[in-house]
């Protein structure tokens, strides 16, 4: 029988949130948690769902597209911000997934029933309020020109745009930015954008988050491409990102100035 104590990491991933939160959720009083004969954190499955039923605290909570702190998940807008009854078997809230109605292009038997849903996503409120909300872009890179670059073409891109300079920054970020698309900078070295990619691509909090990957020929790793949206050809301008952003998903892809 599985145990209902869950460790520190083990609950993050149950709320898509970092370790580091859980632990400010215990020390700030708000998660109850035992402790074990090594002093590690230990806390009951039940206080950890009544927490995802009523709203995660602070912002430090998962935020939603855009980062908006007012948005509300699929199952928080049908059920008036409560957890519906049903709703804990269903692989969107498994995967605490923003958009459901990518979530519902997945085969019937990953899980998704479609408990609540009485017509077409294109009917549906929760799909025209988060839909017509701007995509979310991630660049990974520590060349400071190309930030700049980006930067300075930012305010006119169809897109969102933060950037990470390493993976611990990745992380931090996307506590709460929830990207649709990473743009990976390979001038980082073939293995580290390959270890970039592998960590966005397997991140819980981000379950259809697209890599895209940019770089000259002799950059691009190799053996990742399973996990790759598209490539990029360096130099590239805005235009070529958000053509990539907005095109029709294809696994892999070139894109060349």
């Amino acid at each position: 029988m599985e145990s209902k104590l869950l460790s520190t990491g083990q609950a993050a991933k149950v709320c898509s949130v970092t370790p580091d939160t859980i632990l400010k959720w215990i020390r700030s009083g708000r998660l109850p948690a035992q402790r074990t004969a090594g002093g590690h954190h230990r806390v009951s499955r039940r206080d950890l769902e009544q927490i995802l039923r009523t709203g995660a605290p602070s912002a430090d909570a998962p935020r939603g597209v855009n980062g908006g702190g007012d948005f509300r998940f699929c199952w928080e807008h049908k059920g008036d911000g409560c957890l519906l009854e049903g709703c804990e078997e269903c692989v969107v809230y498994a995967l605490r997934a923003q958009r459901c109605y990518e979530v519902v292009k997945l085969k019937p038997e990953v899980g998704h029933a479609k408990l609540f849903c009485q017509g077409s996503c294109e009917d549906c409120d929760y799909f025209k309020e988060v839909h017509e909300q701007a995509t979310n872009v991630l660049v990974v890179t520590d060349d400071d020109e190309l930030t700049e670059r980006l930067k300075s073409g930012a305010a006119d891109a169809p897109f969102n745009l933060e950037f990470a300079s390493c993976e611990y920054d990745c992380s931090a970020i996307v506590q709460d930015f929830r990207p649709d698309y990473a743009l990976v900078d390979c001038s980082l070295g073939p293995q580290r954008s390959a270890d970039i990619t592998a960590h966005l691509a397997t991140d819980p909090r981000l379950p259809f988050v697209r890599v895209i990957l940019a770089g000259t020929v002799t950059e691009f790793p190799e053996n990742c491409d399973d996990m790759v949206f598209a490539r990029i050809h360096k130099p590239f301008r805005m235009d070529d990102l958000a053509h990539c952003t907005t095109s029709d998903m294809g696994r892999p892809r070139d894109t060349t100035s």
